[in-house]
C-alpha cells in the first residue's frame, strides 16, 4: 500500500485527534517512522507474548500503515514549508524594486496633480501607508488614478505604460506575499495533520514498547528491542 493510500485509510482518525491532545514530534519524523516500522517487525515476532500480557495486537498491525500515513503528512508539510521559504526568498529579492516604483510614482503624481486638489488629496492619502500590503495596494490605486486622469501625466512626459506595469507588479507581488506568509506553523492545517498523525503513531509505539519491556524484563536481548534508541 502506498503512503497516500495509508493516509486515506487513516485520514478520519487523524483528523479526529483533539487539538489539545496533539503532540509535537520530539525527534526527526522520518527517523521516528522508521523506528515504528522496525518496532512492528519485532513486535510481530512477539505478538503472542504481548497479547497474552494484555496488549491489543491490532496496535502492532497498525504501526506500518500509520507510519506510512505519517510519512505522507510529513511530505505534504515539508512541501508547503519549502514553497513558503522559496516565496519569502523571492519576496526579499523583488520587493525593494516595487517599493522604489511606488515611491517614484508618488513623486511624479504629486507634481502632476499639484493643481488638482481632489486628485492630489487621494495621492497624499495613498502615500500614508508604508507596509508591504500598503505598497501592493498603492500600486493598484495609483494605476487607477493615472488611468482616470491621464492629461496631467502626459504634460510631464510620464511614461503611461508604467501604469499597467504597476497593476501587473501589484498582482504578482500579492500572490508572492500570500505564498511567503502562508499559514503560520501554528495554524497550518497541513502541519496540524502531521502532528496528529504523529500523535496517533506515538501512542501506539509507546504502548507497545511499554508492554515489551514488561514482558521481556528477564530477557535483555528482547527487551532492548522495545527501547527508544533515538539520541537527540
Amino acid at each position: 500500500m502506498s503512503y497516500t493510500e495509508d493516509f486515506n485509510t487513516w485520514k478520519e482518525s487523524i483528523e479526529a485527534v483533539p487539538d489539545k491532545e496533539t503532540r509535537l514530534p520530539n525527534q526527526p519524523v522520518d527517523e521516528f517512522a522508521a523506528s515504528a516500522e522496525t518496532l512492528a517487525v519485532e513486535a510481530t515476532k512477539d505478538k503472542v507474548s504481548l497479547s497474552t500480557a494484555g496488549l491489543d495486537e491490532n496496535l502492532i498491525d497498525e504501526l506500518v500503515p500509520l507510519a506510512g500515513a505519517l510519512r505522507y503528512c510529513q511530505a505534504e508539510w515539508m512541501s508547503e514549508y519549502r514553497a513558503r521559504q522559496e516565496a519569502q526568498k523571492e519576496w526579499l529579492e523583488q520587493s525593494p524594486a516595487a517599493f522604489e516604483e511606488r515611491d517614484e510614482l508618488l513623486h511624479h503624481f504629486k507634481f502632476a496633480y499639484r493643481r488638482q486638489a481632489d486628485v492630489l488629496a487621494k495621492v497624499r492619502r495613498i502615500s500614508e501607508g508604508s507596509g508591504r500590503r500598503d505598497m501592493i495596494q498603492d500600486l493598484v490605486e495609483l494605476a487607477v488614478i493615472g488611468e482616470k486622469n491621464p492629461q496631467p501625466l502626459s504634460e510631464i512626459s510620464f511614461d503611461a505604460t508604467r501604469l499597467q506595469g504597476a497593476r501587473t507588479l501589484s498582482h504578482n507581488l500579492s500572490e508572492l506575499l500570500a505564498q511567503a506568509n502562508g499559514s503560520s506553523d501554528e495554524s497550518s492545517q497541513t502541519k496540524k495533520l502531521r502532528d496528529k498523525a504523529y500523535t496517533l503513531l506515538a501512542e501506539r509505539v509507546s504502548s507497545i514498547r511499554e508492554y515489551g519491556r514488561y514482558v521481556f524484563w528477564k530477557n535483555e536481548d528482547r527487551r532492548e528491542k522495545y527501547y527508544n534508541n533515538y539520541k537527540g
